[in-house]
């Protein structure tokens, strides 16, 4: 019999499949680490601590909106006003608003989307996970963004007015001044109880009063027990006090022993002080000015100091309001409000005229960027409105993960079970591919660490070019093609991927298609030993002849997840992106694992039992 060596050396085959075992472990402990953790605790706990093994981070899955529940809102923005070259910057900062609307509320990852539809109609997706009342959602979203010019309210309030406010304060400051006194009673401690309320109590020092030097708080201590925190509040001249008399000594004499028949009382005091007029909040008053009248907003930079300004260009009539207003507030500040909060707040340094003006401060570029689209959303108005909802509940999300996993499983054993029967030990060397294949997909799901992100698209990139490079098969088109798949790949687990049930179906389909790529290998394989080649030459070339055809089918698969990506929304995008996921890492568990386990394989036994590899012995 002709001897064939092995394209790959015995140590570098051995050094791969380490490397696979290491990559395996990683991606369990990422995708089932909860799993691990229960065994780990179990171990300690039957062997009295004697095994201890290291616990690690359980990492959960980031839920859409179908899985997690919520509500899904879909809006039509009326364009009909807008300049067409106009119409993409005012959708895209109404969608800022929204967002920053809706993240006011603490809504978790929200997800907000503008598309166009076939029939040239702008619409807003907006989802809401966690949200369950639909009502309150479409209350935080409102409508058209609405921007506001204001300057300082200078009317003089009457002194009961201002009274009226100072006492407002006041009173929020004993109740403050009441929970800190509750907490003091508890533990005696006025210095721990300071540091809690250290934005609005300070700890005066324990010093040594008597009658003579404040009568009141003597009075107050007088007949309290010493060591304990009085039991009410203390109003003194400055504020709120709590009172805590530490000792009480007779009173001698300066420079002598003769007792004065007074006594001294150390006293520790925890003050609340009083507000005064300048905690009155500032007050701001509406002008004329709105955004209808601001004609576009745009970043330019300044030429002394090349800083990132905000340029403002008003119509005529907008001009002609600025101009008032500006001629009014010199040396004072002009606020600007977006949905009523103040997003700047310039101060006015001369008149301006000509309906220009700039805003400048200490901007990145990005926030100058981020300030000129909120104006232009207001600036340019987009009416929206409402024309679907839909409430999703979160038990009918978790009865889809159950039923997708289910499903899941049930196509994994009927997968594993068809190719161990028809394929032997190849088949068994696809199912345990197909295992690391959905350990790692289930990985990237999950919102692992960028480090560790990182290693394991590592890892794919360089097994797979290894790989690839020793069957022959490899070529710098592949080559560029290999890293935009681990930069996509990076980039998904840097943001990491939503499961959404479509993303669910994606990963179900992907799994079936996973195994194409090895029954087309194994096929080819089973041919070349028909045709009387060694074993170790029939798995290379199994490989080799196979690959034109898993790489054809497999790109033509990722082109169309790369248009539901990059075209699609919502569940549509879900689908494509677990889809592109699964293709990718579908190849990397054919023709990394399977070909290396089966390069593994004894040679010499399976040449005399064939059977194990679906095909007849050799006739003697």
């Amino acid at each position: 019999m002709q001897k064939v060596s092995s394209s790959f050396s015995s140590a570098r085959k051995w050094w791969i499949l380490g490397i696979i075992i290491v990559f395996t472990i990683i991606v369990f402990l990422l995708a089932g680490g909860q799993y691990y953790n229960s065994f780990a605790r179990s171990l300690d706990s039957r062997t009295k601590g004697v095994i201890k093994l290291p616990i690690v981070t359980e990492l959960p899955f980031r839920l859409g909106l179908d899985l997690q529940g919520g509500t899904h809102l879909v809006y039509e923005a009326d364009v009909s006003n807008i300049p067409e070259a106009d119409r993409g910057d005012a959708l895209n900062g109404a969608r800022d608003i929204i967002e920053r609307r809706v993240n006011v509320f603490g809504v978790d990852e929200p997800l907000v989307q503008v598309s166009r539809n076939a029939s040239g109609d702008y619409r807003v997706i907006v989802e809401l996970a966690g949200i369950k009342d639909v009502n309150e959602a479409i209350k935080m979203i409102g409508e058209t963004p609405l921007l506001e010019f204001k300057e300082l309210d200078n009317s003089q309030e009457s002194e009961s007015a201002k009274a009226e406010k100072l006492k407002q304060l006041n009173a929020a400051i004993k109740t403050e001044a009441e929970k800190a006194l509750a907490k003091a009673i508890t533990n005696q401690d006025l210095n721990a109880v300071a540091t809690e309320y250290s934005s609005n109590g300070s700890v005066d020092n324990t010093a040594w009063y008597n009658e003579q030097d404040d009568a009141a708080l003597i009075a107050a201590v007088k007949s309290a027990e010493k060591g304990k925190v009085l039991n009410k509040i203390y109003e003194s001249a400055t504020g709120y006090e709590i009172l805590k008399l530490e000792d009480v000594r007779d009173q001698a004499e300066a420079f002598s022993d003769t007792k004065t028949g007074l006594k001294d009382y150390q006293i520790n005091r925890l003050v609340f002080s009083y507000a005064d007029a300048d905690s009155i909040q500032t007050e701001w008053k509406n002008t004329n000015l709105t955004g209808k009248y601001l004609k576009r907003a745009t970043v330019q930079f300044n030429p002394n100091d090349n800083s990132p300004e905000v340029s403002l260009e008003f119509d005529d009539e907008g001009a002609k309001l600025f101009e008032e207003i500006t001629d009014r507030n010199v040396g004072s500040p002009v606020a600007i409000f977006l949905d009523g909060f103040a997003i700047s707040t310039p101060t006015v340094n001369e008149k301006i005229t000509g309906g220009q003006a700039s805003i400048s401060g200490s901007f990145t570029t990005q926030e100058a960027k981020l300030l000129a689209q909120r104006l232009n959303s207001g600036a340019l108005p987009v009416p929206i409105a409402l024309i679907s909802q839909e409430t999703i509940d979160a038990s009918l999300g978790m009865d889809s993960i159950d039923k997708s996993l289910k499903s899941g499983l049930i196509g994994l054993l009927l997968i594993a079970i068809f190719m161990i029967v028809y394929y032997r030990l190849p088949g068994l060397a696809s199912v345990l591919a197909l295992a690391v294949y959905g350990l790692t997909v289930l990985a990237i799901f999950k919102a692992a660490p960028i480090v560790l992100g990182l290693i394991v698209v590592v890892a794919i990139i360089a097994l797979m070019m290894i790989s690839f490079s020793d069957l022959k098969i490899f070529n710098s088109g592949l080559s560029l093609l290999l890293i935009l798949f681990g930069v996509l790949l990076f980039t998904y687990i840097l943001k990491s991927v939503t499961l959404t049930l479509s993303g669910l179906a994606g990963f179900v389909l992907s799994m079936g298609m996973a195994v194409d790529a090895n029954v087309l290998i194994f096929e080819r394989m089973k041919e070349e030993l028909r045709a009387g080649k060694p074993l170790k030459l029939a798995i290379d070339e199994g490989f080799r002849r196979a690959w034109p055809s898993i790489r054809d089918g497999n790109i033509t698969t990722i082109l169309i997840c790369f248009i539901l990506i990059f075209f699609g929304t919502g569940t549509i995008k879900g689908f494509g992106t677990v889809l592109f996921i699964g293709v990718v890492i579908s190849m990397f568990s054919a023709i990394v694992i399977s070909h290396n386990l089966l390069s593994l394989l004894p040679t010499a036994w399976l040449d005399k039992n064939r059977w194990l590899l679906g095909v007849r012995n050799k006739k003697q």
